[in-house]
């Protein structure tokens, strides 16, 4: 019963009450042998004073009162050992449930409950707080190329660098993967935080000796500063300094300090999130359509499909406003189908009312969620047969950093090629990958060339001999270059003499509505055929539902 109400109730043995109670179980066995040979001693005074009894007698009940005494310090020292035992796994598990097992660190749940009570410290005395936000830049890279055993073992060196970076009274934790968090209490000033900041920077700089080679590991922190009058929780600060950290990371400062513009850039975010839930239910999203045009040929070689949120009080937004926060929250995945099928709809609206249409592409953007749902490429089967589509038709387009960052999705992709469906590399060129890696990407038919390289087509030889480099190996490889963000004549002119002739961009068309795709001008129309056939300018849900099968009508996107 003893053992049992300590594992039921351990307080006894926290780290208050720990060394008391070992005296004490220390104490106990001597105790016991000594009470009862003092008892056995005075039972047989007692006896032979009254002499009720033989010698014999005498020493028998003496025998038995020693071998109790004996039994009962046995028992003791038995019951000492299974204490101290219980209370040994009790304080193991106390430690695992508050420490990270990789690094040793206090993991997430023990970290807000220190960051609460050291907040509430601040709050109550006059003393500044720091929480500070890390974030390795190159752990994925060194992870995937050395494998785990070496991103495992770069996570402890990172841990016991941060640990001798900061002060004893500091908490350092494990927020997750490659992100840490360190606490700072009782500081002075703020200057006392980003002091804490240069140490940990200055201290990562040295290599690190991984597997017998030099690694050069950097991080990005953010900072987020609590005075004693700050309302905000606990765990906003910890929101704050990854919002700082991201601006570090973007701006490659190495820290920043969370400020006034980041509050407000929160606050939109937060709004931003809420009324994407709303946007989805309510059918706010819109479909935009940018040509893709072949100069060399003067003709309409596709279409990009760029989706756009009508706002009811923001008015329209474009992608950036708001694509982010739709990754982060798990709504892309739903968005990327909506778009994938009101595109899809639409280019065969456009294929019926023009025999020419049919050999325009239509270009749809694949997000991060998509690529990593297995079911992805049944979903495309699907949207094609309930559109109506010509698989030759739709193009998908992933960014080049999705593609190195989840190779484990080749295989998807490959299952999409299967389909007749074309595959784009966006962005090319601004990613991780090499021009080498490319020839592992069997699959893909088409690069796209960012705009930022084309940006300085004509100022600067630089991206003039990257441009060459890509389309030499795209010539080798039977790939198609594609030149985005196309703005003057001057990039026009140069991307021709680098044998590009595919292009988009303002130079020839901003993103349109469909309804503004007249087929009479864009494509050679034919006409109609009966009262039921499709008519140019439909709205987007007339869109969605042009080809639809009955049963496929009310079909919602899926959310993640």
């Amino acid at each position: 019963m003893g053992i049992a109400r300590l594992l039921l109730n351990p307080g006894p043995f926290s780290s208050v009450n720990r060394d008391v109670q070992d005296r004490r179980l220390a104490a106990s066995p001597g105790i016991v042998l000594g009470s009862g040979l003092f008892s056995t001693m005075i039972f047989v005074l007692v006896v032979y004073a009254l002499q009720g009894l033989g010698i014999e007698a005498i020493i028998v009940a003496g025998a038995a009162g020693v071998f109790g005494a004996v039994g009962g310090a046995v028992g003791s020292l038995w019951h000492t050992w299974s204490v101290r035992d219980a209370s040994a796994d009790i304080a193991r598990a106390e430690h695992d449930a508050r420490h990270d097992q990789l690094t040793g660190l206090l993991n997430r749940s023990a970290l807000f409950n220190e960051l609460d009570s050291a907040f509430q410290k601040s709050q109550s005395g006059d003393t500044t707080m720091g929480v500070l936000f890390l974030d390795l830049d190159r752990f994925k890279v060194i992870n995937d190329s050395m494998g785990h055993e070496a991103g495992d073992e770069l996570l402890r060196i990172v841990a016991s660098r941060l640990k001798s970076s900061v002060r004893g009274s500091d908490v350092v934790a494990r927020f997750g993967g490659d992100e840490f968090v360190v606490v700072c209490r009782d500081l002075m000033n703020e200057q006392s935080v980003v002091a804490v900041a240069e140490s940990i920077l200055k201290n990562f700089a040295e290599p690190v000796s991984l597997y017998g080679g030099a690694q050069v590991i950097s991080t990005s922190i953010g900072v987020a500063i609590a005075k004693p009058d700050d309302q905000r929780r606990p765990e906003d600060l910890v929101r704050d300094a990854d919002a700082a950290m991201y601006k570090a990371k973007k701006t490659r400062s190495g820290f920043a300090v969370f400020d006034e513009e980041q509050r407000l850039m929160v606050i939109n975010r937060l709004d931003i999130e809420r009324d994407l839930v709303r946007a989805l239910d309510e059918n706010q999203f819109e479909v935009y359509y940018q040509p893709i045009v072949n100069v060399d040929e003067r003709r309409l070689y596709g279409f990009e499909a760029l989706v756009r949120w009508d706002h009811p009080t923001r008015g329209l937004l474009g992608p950036g406003a708001f694509l982010d926060v739709a990754e982060e929250t798990g709504m892309m995945a739903a968005i990327g189908e909506l778009v994938l099928r009101e595109a899809c709809a639409q280019a065969a609206v456009w294929n019926y009312l023009a025999p020419e249409a049919r050999g325009v592409r239509m270009s749809v953007n694949i997000a991060e969620q998509q690529l990593l749902d297995a079911t992805f490429p049944e979903l495309v089967q699907e949207v094609i047969a309930w559109s109506g589509l010509p698989p030759e038709q739709l193009v998908l387009e992933i960014i080049e950093d999705v593609i190195v960052d989840h190779l484990d999705g080749l295989n998807m992709l490959r299952r999409i090629k299967q389909l007749g469906v074309g595959l784009a590399i966006d962005d090319f060129g601004t990613g991780q990958s090499s021009l080498g890696y490319v020839k592992q990407l069997d699959m893909v038919s088409i690069l796209k060339i960012d705009k930022t390289f084309v940006d300085e087509m004509g100022n600067g030889e630089t991206d003039r001999a990257i441009i060459d480099a890509v389309v030499t190996m795209a010539k080798a490889l039977d790939l198609r270059v594609v030149a985005e963000g196309v703005e003057s004549e001057q990039q026009l002119k140069g991307l021709r003499d680098s044998g590009i002739s595919i292009m988009q961009g303002y130079l020839f068309n901003q993103p349109v509505t469909a309804q503004m795709v007249d087929p009479e001008k864009w494509f050679e129309s034919r006409p109609a055929a009966g009262p039921g056939a499709p008519k140019p300018g439909l709205t987007p849900l007339e869109v969605s539902r042009a080809f639809a099968n009955p049963e496929a009508h009310h079909r919602p996107a899926r959310r993640a």
